[in-house]
């Protein structure tokens, strides 16, 4: 099957079938429990080991440089919308654009974290800098601190600050699990789209409870499930709590897919130059044409209300 996908002989109809009947029996197996009380020991087991890890597991941190990150911006610039942000998008009105469901939800992030002019902003795990963007040229006499661990990210970052004469920006090259910080340094602090890979999100939430200011706030947008919490700990405390409907990141993927499509040429001349084969640039283009579809399906499983999107504010204890 693994050889089919990467050659892409398996008709998405049916790639799409098995990703829903994986889901079906990911739910089934987290819910097999026969009591209720078996159910809530197997969670409270989960998260007991989870307190154990470090912030990231071994081999995130270790893809500093990885090929995962090191996709080529030209071949990300026919998946994406215009500032390449790689989580779900907005579609507040059926008829938007990508692009345009791409500022609608990054101006409700910044509506939701409360961003004022002049605030310092650490924007933790930055991609390819969407979040870091969009809030520094919106927010012009603020300062951004965008902290990514792919030295690509770093440079494609910092390229486009000095292209677009953008002086309220730093970027720093750090492993989250490693990273520290001045104490009561920032107002804000935003997580977009990486809770969904680490591991301790407890001691995570210790660190950045210190970093922040008395007064300050952190915003996450995270993927979750309906009936599967993360563990938060004790450092911070909910102020608020929004859900978007899994359908608007089921459309995301969607509109990832057929932009990829209609740029599938130029997106294999970029990879076979990339990679040097034909062969590399096919598997890859697959590789992300079942990211979108996988996207789309777990996303919109359930009528998007098995897996949704998050959006929490939180204040430091």
């Amino acid at each position: 099957m693994l050889r089919r996908l990467e050659e892409g002989s398996v008709p998405d109809e049916e790639l799409r079938r098995l990703i829903r009947v994986e889901l079906g029996r990911r739910l089934q197996w987290c819910q097999q429990k026969p009591t209720y009380e078996e159910q809530t020991a197997e969670i409270l087991n989960l998260v007991k080991s989870l307190q154990k890890m470090r912030i990231t597991s071994e081999s995130e941190s270790d893809c500093l440089n990885s090929q995962i990150y090191e996709t080529p911006v030209a071949f990300l610039e026919t998946i994406f919308s215009k500032l390449l942000k790689e989580s779900p998008c907005y579609f507040k009105d059926e008829s938007m654009t990508l692009d345009e469901a791409e500022v609608a939800m990054l101006d409700l992030y910044c509506e939701r974290a409360q961003l004022k002019d002049g605030q310092k902003i650490l924007d933790l795990g930055c991609g390819q800098g969407a979040v870091t963007f969009h809030v520094a040229q919106k927010y012009k006499n603020t300062h951004v601190t965008a902290v990514t661990n792919s030295a690509s990210q770093k440079k494609y970052v910092e390229d486009r600050c000095r292209a677009l004469k953008m002086s309220n920006v730093e970027v720093l090259l750090e492993d989250i699990g490693k990273l520290t910080m001045k104490e009561g340094t920032f107002d804000r602090i935003l997580v977009v789209g990486l809770f969904e890979h680490l591991k301790n999100l407890q001691l995570l939430l210790q660190r950045i409870s210190q970093w922040m200011t008395l007064d300050g706030l952190l915003f996450v947008d995270c993927v979750c499930h309906k009936n599967f919490a993360y563990e938060c700990g004790d450092n911070v405390s909910v102020v608020d709590h929004w859900v978007l409907s899994g359908k608007h990141f089921s459309r995301t993927g969607e509109e990832w897919l057929k932009k990829l499509d209609a740029n599938l040429e130029k997106g294999k001349e970029i990879l076979e130059s990339t990679y040097g084969s034909k062969e590399a640039a096919l598997k890859e283009i697959n590789h992300w044409r079942g990211l979108c579809m996988f996207a789309s399906e777990m996303s919109g499983y359930n009528e998007g209300e098995e897996w949704m999107n998050s959006h929490l504010l939180f204040k430091k204890k």
